[in-house]
């Protein structure tokens, strides 16, 4: 019986429907201020959003801030945590939301994945 593999990204192109996703960072539980911190490999942490706020995305709350600047919400297709947080050289990143939610449910430890969208027209 011949099985079905799909590498992770033609999985996400399937799901979100861009070309690939990369990961570039992750999603981090902070305990002590109950901040899930917005970390990028190399440049370190770029954003915080409350624990609250993120079960507000997951929800599907509209209009949430992330800090210092920038702005969080569900994808149209409710797979995806959309940030989008101005920078130098990327503005638009995606965490999976089954895992986001993964990691507000086992607080705080667990983790989420952070990616961007490689090839993709906006």
């Amino acid at each position: 019986m011949a099985h079905f593999r799909m590498n992770l990204p033609h999985l996400f192109w399937f799901i979100f429907g861009c070309t690939a996703l990369w990961k570039i960072g992750r999603l981090k539980p902070d305990a002590q201020t109950d901040m899930v911190r917005i970390i990028i490999d190399g440049p370190g942490e770029i954003g915080r959003i409350s624990k609250q706020d993120a079960r507000d995305v997951i929800n599907r709350v509209e209009g949430i801030a992330v800090e210092p600047g920038g702005t969080v919400g569900l994808s149209p297709s409710g797979h995806g945590v959309v940030f989008e947080i101005p920078g130098e050289e990327r503005d638009l990143f995606i965490a999976v939301a089954m895992q986001v939610w993964n990691m507000l449910e086992k607080w705080p430890r667990k983790k989420a994945a952070l990616f961007e969208e490689v090839g993709g027209e906006r």
